[in-house]
């Protein structure tokens, strides 16, 4: 049920991490940025995680900036230098960085002390100090419960924020408990929650959590709940339909997602839903159909793109697929081109010397990951540069950290030059 989890995990997920950046809430966005990283992520994850940290930390030091600039042309010098020492701390691009060093380089910066003056540090949202709403460290966190469900709420589509926080104590307790990924002690205290606050929410998060520890007969009944209280409660269905799928409810499924699709709720959810379905039945076209409308709709999340590239590309669509592809977002010192984007080409004996370029980056970035070496190797042998070709692969053949399905098709390369 590894996949449950990943679906009915925590707060903590990228998509809330790119909503708190397209919201600008930076400060929500860099610690949500911050525990991601220290989770297990595919690598385009751990890119885009990485890039919305970068735009979570200029976006704070930007407003710093413009902070301090206003401050610095009404001659108030002291607290210019506070916000501009603060963006020098955030700033993540050089660009943005250059432009912090040329306002400290202002003169005057010497802060004028004065005994009399207030403490300023909560006037100011972009300044991420302990007195404002960011907090310094885990510990800190954990022990204010008001900023623990702010955070996991940032996750959480906007509309039903209000609704969360006016629970009673024993329901935010359950909840935050939860998503700490406590379940087993939070469970006894979701059964205890008041009557008053059993509603849609409340039957969402029990059925989610029973989801989570692969019990999915009451999963399935608390989402029916929820959904019977609010049918139109997005966080339901989505949780529902995966559930459906790993019990074999391919029709019901179906029949759901049709039924939402009617009533025009989150058309690139549902169709994202029925290419999952179709791929899992492996009806291959009906999956590809369906993907293209999800990316018609606008559903642009990333692990969803990979597999519509890959149903795409496996019914012959090639070039939609590249079209996908070239839609994924990239990191690092690679051209401009994604990893799966390059795996793409090299499939297809295409742009070689630019994928060269993009797999050795990637072997400078993750040198303990052999998966990029084993692509590079490919790419010389494709290249018809056989020795080295050769010699890389032999080398990498044997590492055990190689994928095992990579370490096959790794091994049937060899015998093919070995005869």
């Amino acid at each position: 049920m590894g996949f449950l989890k990943k679906i009915f995990g925590g707060g903590n997920s990228i998509d809330g991490l790119r909503k708190a950046v397209a919201q600008q809430r930076y400060v929500d966005a860099r610690y949500l940025a911050e525990q991601l990283s220290g989770q297990v992520l595919e690598p385009d994850e751990a890119a885009e995680v990485e890039e919305l940290r970068m735009a979570a930390g200029d976006g704070l030091a930007r407003l710093n900036l413009d902070e301090a600039l206003g401050l610095q042309s009404s001659g108030d010098f002291s607290r210019a230098m506070e916000h501009l020492q603060l963006a020098q701390e955030q700033v993540c691009s050089s660009g943005l960085r250059e432009d912090i060093e040329q306002a400290i380089s202002a003169k005057p910066l010497e802060p004028e002390i004065d005994a009399a003056e207030p403490d300023r540090a909560t006037s100011c949202a972009a300044c991420a100090t302990p007195s404002t709403r960011v907090i310094a460290d885990e510990d800190a966190w954990f022990g204010d419960a008001e900023s623990q469900l702010e955070l996991v709420l940032a996750s959480y589509p906007a509309a039903l924020a209000p609704r969360y926080g006016s629970k009673g104590e024993a329901f935010k307790d359950a909840f935050l408990l939860s998503h700490a990924g406590q379940d087993d002690q939070a469970l006894p205290l979701w059964l205890q929650v008041d009557v008053a606050d059993q509603d849609d929410l409340y039957w969402f998060e029990l059925g989610a959590l029973y989801a989570r520890k692969g019990e999915l007969t009451q999963a399935r009944s608390m989402l029916e709940s929820a959904l019977e209280q609010n049918p139109e409660l997005l966080l339901a269905i989505e949780a529902l339909v995966p559930v459906l799928v790993a019990t074999g409810d391919y029709s019901l499924a179906e029949d759901r997602l049709q039924k939402f699709l009617q009533h025009g709720i989150d058309s690139s959810f549902c169709y994202a839903q029925l290419t999952h379905l179709y791929v899992q039945q492996q009806q291959l076209p009906v999956a590809a159909d369906y993907a293209r409308k999800a990316l018609d709709a606008g559903n642009a999340d990333t692990r969803f793109m990979l597999l519509a590239a890959s149903v795409l590309e496996q019914v012959g669509a090639l070039a939609d697929a590249e079209k996908v592809l070239k839609m994924l977002p990239t990191s690092g010192c690679r051209g401009g081109v994604s990893l799966p984007l390059a795996e793409f080409w090299l499939r297809h004996n295409r742009e070689l010397s630019h994928i060269l370029d993009t797999f050795n980056a990637a072997c400078r970035e993750e040198p303990d990951n052999p998966r990029w070496q084993f692509r590079v190797a490919q790419t010389y042998l494709a290249r018809n540069w056989v020795k080295d070709g050769l010699k890389l692969l032999r080398k990498v053949v044997d590492d055990p950290r190689l994928e095992a399905d990579l370490t096959v098709e790794a091994k049937k390369l060899l015998e093919k030059y070995h005869g």
